[in-house]
């Protein structure tokens, strides 16, 4: 199993929190009119490779992914699984100050989501609560929904993107990441499955 160094470790924690402090800075800007509009913004950049060194983004359960300790890292590198996006969702609502936390769910043969625990689960989507609302969201699968009771009601999300936001990403924070990860995965193909650490 190929991990990353110390070093390349730390280097794209910091990256990556930088990334989530320019962007919490960038959404403010613009003021989105409620929680779903500022979530919708976020859903947009990502689903069109803002959030990827390479300005694409692919999803995919079986891709041969590295082990990272900051799994939303992955996103950067322009393909992911439904753990990576909405745990990269997570710690973005989380940074702007939204309640949210994650659902753990096990899908059956027939598509049917039952409530899971980390270990057990095959899929993970976010809730976020805003004043009495309570809302499901999904960027992997690229829906959102309100809770009312055991109801799930889809909603549509507002569309507006300002040039200007999309303008900023991929950002360089984004860049290093992507760099890094690219790195990892290139010696991965050569089928090299451990690199000397000498950052200590």
């Amino acid at each position: 199993m190929l991990y990353l160094t110390k070093q390349d470790e730390q280097t794209t924690e910091h990256h990556y929190q930088d990334f989530l402090l320019s962007l919490k800075d960038n959404l403010t800007k613009y003021q989105p009119s409620n929680t779903l509009a500022c979530y919708s913004l976020i859903n947009y950049l990502l689903r069109h490779g803002h959030f990827s060194f390479n300005n694409e983004m692919r999803y995919s359960p079986s891709f041969n992914y590295l082990t990272l300790a900051n799994e939303p890292l992955q996103v950067m590198y322009g393909i992911a699984c439904c753990r990576h996006i909405n745990l990269l969702i997570n710690d973005i609502l989380r940074i702007l100050g939204f309640n949210v936390s994650l659902l753990y769910i096990k899908t059956d043969e027939t598509d049917t989501w039952h409530r899971a625990t980390p270990a057990t689960a095959n899929h993970v989507a976010v809730v976020l609560k805003d004043n009495n609302n309570e809302y499901l969201l999904d960027a992997f699968n690229n829906f959102a929904f309100q809770i009312i009771g055991n109801d799930l009601i889809p909603l549509d999300l507002p569309s507006i993107i300002p040039d200007e936001l999309l303008s900023t990403y991929p950002n360089d924070n984004v860049k290093e990441i992507g760099q890094v990860l690219k790195k990892y995965y290139i010696l991965q193909e050569y089928g090299i499955d451990y690199v000397y650490d000498y950052s200590y």
